[in-house]
């Protein structure tokens, strides 16, 4: 039995898949000091994102666990827009407030007077270019006026996919329609997932959340290690240095579909536990998840066992 849609699976491995958000975090960040800011309290090196370019990274906790990752659009000068996966804006506001203090920086939260929408796919610039006549290179930024309404492209490399971020005021005024004239294809939130799991892609509140530190979470290539400080560097650059980390993210197969949050076990050992499991099963049958599995349980073909479902590390 194959549950997937052939035509949205296609989309995203091979043309261009559009996938919409329902509660999307889109935030203005605004002031001189606003990269600067971000700079010194995430992961990523931000000063070399000049106007017109693009760049993810996590904010951390003191603890260095992972409160959020966004994309850092720089629009125009002193202008950010804030991209995240996260369904709860005020989490990531609350984590950039707590340490501003005297910075010329401001946050605005565009939420729920915006609209998100996803291209993925190796054809996600041709069919851009033939659909709204714009070109838009890796991890740039790219504004423009769409029947009177201003539209913001955000290029992101850090997926390991060809992934672009549109924002669109809502309602987004006939700019699917023009997407979907051009080639793309309109998918739904369980093929997205499917997606993503097969490619190992972290997802928020499932890989990353305030349950782990970003180097578990499948993040490391969102760090920086010699940018100097920054929000939870201490722990992190401890965990990674000493080799610390306990857990890695890994796909599972399975004959049924596991359940979010179950754990993993082996014999009487906890091996650890299923981040995103999806509901569709695969050409031959299984079932395909991500889980949060420790150390000594990693290795290819290891057996655990969730609710009674054996499952077998790939």
């Amino acid at each position: 039995m194959f549950d997937g849609n052939h035509n949205q699976l296609n989309a995203f491995e091979k043309g261009c898949a559009i996938v919409r958000w329902v509660k999307p975090t889109i935030i203005k960040m605004v002031g001189r000091d606003a990269l600067d800011l971000l700079h010194r309290l995430t992961t990523k090196e931000l000063l070399t994102v000049t106007p017109g370019t693009a760049r993810r990274t996590v904010l951390t906790s003191n603890r260095g666990r992972v409160i959020d990752v966004f994309l850092v659009a720089h629009v125009s000068e002193n202008t950010l827009l804030l991209i995240s996966d996260s369904k709860d804006p005020t989490r990531t506001i609350s984590g950039i407030d707590y340490f501003t203090i005297a910075e010329d920086s401001e946050l605005k939260d565009l939420s729920e007077s915006y609209a998100r929408v996803s291209l993925i796919g190796p054809k996600t610039r041709e069919v851009v270019a033939s659909g709204l006549g714009i070109n838009i290179d890796s991890d740039k930024v790219l504004n423009m006026d769409y029947h009177d309404s201003e539209v913001t492209f955000s290029s992101d490399t850090s997926r390991g996919v060809t992934w672009v971020d549109v924002v669109i005021r809502s309602p987004e005024v006939g700019l699917v329609s023009a997407l979907l004239s051009a080639g793309a294809v309109e998918t739904n939130s369980d093929n997205f997932e499917l997606f993503r799991i097969l490619h190992e892609i972290p997802g928020w509140d499932c890989e990353y959340g305030d349950h782990a530190n970003p180097i578990e979470a499948g993040l490391y290539s969102l760090i920086d290690f010699d940018k100097g400080c920054y929000v939870g560097q201490e722990v992190i650059a401890r965990l990674d240095t000493y080799e610390k980390v306990q857990r890695s993210v890994k796909v599972l197969e399975s004959k049924s579909p596991l359940a979010k949050g179950a754990k993993l076990t082996s014999g009487s050992k906890l091996a650890g536990f299923v981040t995103s499991p999806s509901s569709l099963a695969s050409l031959d049958g299984r079932y395909l998840s991500l889980a949060l599995v420790r150390k000594a349980f990693c290795k290819t073909a290891s057996v655990v066992d969730s609710q009674g479902i054996s499952a077998v590390v790939r």
